[in-house]
């Protein structure tokens, strides 16, 4: 998760090897990220655990995409997708079918997105498609649940 030998590492991997999510990625440090990889270019590296995969490694880009789909009734949907590639091109897919609902996250516990899918024809050069949480959470809590949230609330 810290491609630069360079680099000071805050990362401290956990004694019993879970990584607990602990907050959520805002849309600016997606967009921005403040990591560099091997080549000094700016990176957000991202975890998740599928069912299908596993635990896998990737390259998230700072791109969302809004896709609209119109009904025949003249309701349509609004999603937003978050486009994620493999680490490098040695690595492997980052997701394949099966992993959808996969929570995606950077190396401090942020949750970043919920995986949705994936496209492309050869495996090492996928990309999967989650929708920000940022983004998620809020329409949640527009839609009938504004209490939501994700950690337990003590009073």
């Amino acid at each position: 998760m810290f491609p630069r030998t360079d680099a000071t590492m805050t990362f401290k991997y956990p004694c019993d090897r879970i990584l607990e999510l602990q907050d959520i990625m805002q849309e600016d440090q997606m967009h921005n990220p403040d990591m560099l990889d091997h080549n000094g270019e700016p990176c957000l590296l991202v975890i998740k655990n599928g069912n299908t995969t596993g635990l896998t490694i990737g390259r998230a880009t700072g791109i969302f995409s809004f896709v609209r789909e119109y009904f025949l009734n003249g309701t349509h949907q609004t999603s937003m997708e978050w486009a994620i590639l493999p680490y490098d091109n040695k690595s492997g897919v980052f997701a394949a079918p099966g992993d959808s609902g996969s929570i995606i996250a950077d190396a401090h516990g942020h949750i970043g997105g919920l995986l949705t899918g994936g496209a492309g024809n050869m495996e090492s050069s996928d990309i999967t498609y989650a929708t920000p949480f940022f983004w998620l959470l809020q329409r949640i809590k527009n839609n009938g649940f504004p209490d939501a949230h994700l950690y337990p609330v003590v009073a």
